[in-house]
């Protein structure tokens, strides 16, 4: 317990999709930041700015007759990025929720004894990886199960032959046979750790 509790933990699981995420989030945050700044040095510069409140004319700081302004872009351009960014998760969320889905789906075919299904995914989604992984797993799992309801067969039939065997000869032959086709299902089933 308190061995699992001082082990480090992998962040970066799936490298390549998790650096583009915050790379992608990183770039709308200096797009929103860049904005803001550039709006505020087109605007102000360093100058005084000549106002009239009230039928007079007031000369104040450009900082000053900006405020009310650079708070009205930060606004906008926090909407924008904020905007921007339910969009983009959205879709990216997507390309992980779909698959997942899918995996879920098969999973319980899997889980009901239906191994026709396959973990194909759709081209861009992410997880492409794991779903070859276990459409690989499947397709080994079914030809073990075939390769065992062929030596479950080949038992069948031999124990058939053994049994209308009246000559002890051939009896010894059809328990050597039978002997090798428990051999090859327990070294089919010998696959599986269990």
């Amino acid at each position: 317990m308190m061995a699992r509790a001082n082990q480090r933990r992998v962040y970066f699981i799936e490298k390549k999709f998790q650096t583009h995420f915050i790379i992608k989030f990183c770039l709308l945050v200096i797009l929103g930041s860049l904005t803001t700044g550039i709006l505020l040095c087109l605007l102000s510069g360093s100058s005084t700015t000549v106002t009239f409140q009230n039928l007079r004319a007031t000369v104040m700081t450009t900082s000053d007759f900006l405020l009310p302004v650079l708070i009205q872009i930060i606004i906008i351009s926090t909407a924008v990025v904020a905007i921007a960014t339910m969009f983009l998760t959205l879709f990216i969320s997507h390309r992980i929720a779909g698959p997942l889905y899918r995996f879920k789906r098969e999973f319980s075919k899997i889980e009901s004894g239906d191994l026709k299904g396959d973990f194909r995914i759709r081209k861009n989604d992410q997880l492409q990886d794991i779903a070859l992984s276990i459409d690989n797993m499947v397709k080994r799992l079914k030809d073990v199960i075939v390769e065992l309801k062929n030596q479950s067969q080949l038992l069948i039939n031999s124990k058939d032959k053994f049994l209308d065997s009246k000559i002890l000869e051939d009896q010894k032959i059809y328990a050597e046979e039978t002997k090798k086709i428990i051999e090859n299902i327990k070294k089919a089933l010998d696959y599986f750790k269990i």
